[in-house]
């Protein structure tokens, strides 16, 4: 049996967890670890998902188009209507809806296709803020496990040691087996209550052992505290930065950024770092949990696994990206250009189906208020959540734009085409009769 001397506890850190995800993430999860680059699979999946709605968009536009030209043959009606009823506008509001019947003009013909895709829109948002959680809480673990990989890298387990590493004793009227390697370099040691039915492993280290190895750091670390350091403490200390540096490692290895975003699940902003403050981090995480065992917590009791001791101890040694700038307020600025700039396009688009949408014009005054609403909206998403999803509705307005161009001059060929047979049809149908009677006329 070997001998015991000085000893301290470490502990491992809490490992297997996770955020529970559904389809549709898992989906997303798929696209982004199988491409490898994060921002490349959010583009792809943004890509994905207007290639998924861009037949209700395209059906919309039509479909807007046709409502447009009704509503301007109507429109010397419904202002007709609106002198006749100017007083009355529930009378005014009827006969309307009765011009609208009678000339096949439905006010909400246009709005299915848009809903549709509005719910899409909506489901695929929701899915990507999970996956940003599930992703940043991902690398939070992947790090913990590093520093416990550490740990038990400098340690021996059950199945490895000898019988004349393992022995019992007996401390306070309690059995402790004692797992200890012979070996120089393996300076942490194994303990349970051999009384429990499902003993917890107790890692301790072997102070006697550490200090032979390292004697010139730890001595290092005594001289260089303010206050005064046992030699058990000091062992401690360098077994925790040097598994603090494990985690570090991992961290910079994996960086999970894009171009100049330092942590892509955080928002592109000059005030936030890539790694936050605890409180921070917690607060972000509003999805519920599930542990390695199939254990479900919520969202509420995240804290209670994810605590604010595990939360130091992995980030302890990533002062520098404490104090570094997350990001530049790039992706944010392009958003809400982009909102602006795709609001600009669809209102000078649309000029005409707002103006003959309602007979008092007020279909223009609605698109003017969505060009202004529609940004700030998108501002205050990309201020509050990660700049994956700004990069998402960077993408998004790139595309729609686009769509709209495009959509446009196609749409619009067509049916200035189906326009020009119309009149030709109009002005040309005696036409026929006139050449019959010409010819009847020179065979006489």
């Amino acid at each position: 049996m070997l001998s015991m001397l000085g000893a301290v506890e470490i502990s491992l850190l809490q490992e297997g967890f996770a955020i529970d995800l559904g389809w549709l993430e898992k989906f997303i999860r798929i696209l982004i670890e199988g491409i490898g680059i994060t921002g490349v699979g959010i583009i792809v999946f943004t890509l994905i998902l207007k290639a998924i709605t861009l037949p209700f968009d395209i059906y919309q536009r039509v479909k807007m188009r046709k409502q447009t030209l009704i509503m301007r043959n109507m429109q010397p009606e419904l202002e007709k209507l609106q002198k006749q009823y100017a007083n009355d506008k529930n009378m005014y509001s009827q006969k309307m809806m009765e011009l609208y019947k009678k000339n096949g003009y439905s006010m909400f013909g246009a709005c299915l296709p848009m809903i549709i895709s509005m719910i899409i829109l909506i489901v695929a948002f929701s899915s990507l803020n999970t996956y940003s959680q599930y992703a940043n809480l991902a690398m939070y673990e992947n790090m913990a496990h590093e520093y416990n990989a550490y740990i038990l890298s400098n340690s021996i387990t059950e199945e490895e040691a000898q019988e004349s590493e393992i022995w019992e004793e007996t401390r306070d009227g309690e059995t402790f087996v004692v797992i200890k390697s012979s070996a120089a370099e393996k300076f942490v040691f194994i303990e349970y209550n051999k009384g429990e039915t499902n003993p917890t492993m107790i890692y301790k280290i072997d102070t006697d052992k550490l200090y032979a190895l390292e004697k010139e750091t730890i001595d290092g670390l005594i001289s260089a505290s303010e206050t005064s350091l046992s030699v058990e403490q000091a062992c401690k200390d360098f077994v925790i930065k040097n598994a603090g540096l494990a985690a570090a490692e991992s961290y910079r290895n994996n960086p999970p950024s894009f171009l100049w975003i330092k942590n892509i699940w955080y928002p592109d902003v000059s005030y936030d770092s890539p790694i936050q403050s605890y409180e921070k981090f917690v607060g972000q995480l509003n999805s519920d949990m599930i542990l390695a065992d199939g254990t479900e917590i919520d969202k509420k009791e995240i804290k209670s696994v994810v605590t604010e001791q595990f939360y130091n101890s992995i980030t302890a040694q990533l002062t520098e990206e404490k104090d570094q700038a997350n990001g530049y307020f790039v992706l944010i600025i392009l958003s809400i250009g982009l909102m602006v700039l795709s609001q600009f396009i669809t209102m000078k688009s649309q000029k005409e189906s707002n103006q003959y949408q309602t007979a008092d014009g007020s279909g223009m005054k609605q698109q003017k208020i969505m060009m202004i609403m529609m940004p700030l909206i998108y501002a205050i998403f990309a201020f509050m959540y990660s700049s994956a999803f700004s990069l998402y509705m960077t993408m998004s307005s790139v595309i729609g734009i686009l769509v709209t161009v495009i959509s446009n001059v196609v749409i619009g060929r067509i049916f200035a085409q189906k326009e020009a047979e119309e009149v030709k049809k109009k002005y040309t149908r005696e036409l026929p009769a006139y050449m019959r009677k010409k010819d009847d006329n020179k065979k006489k």
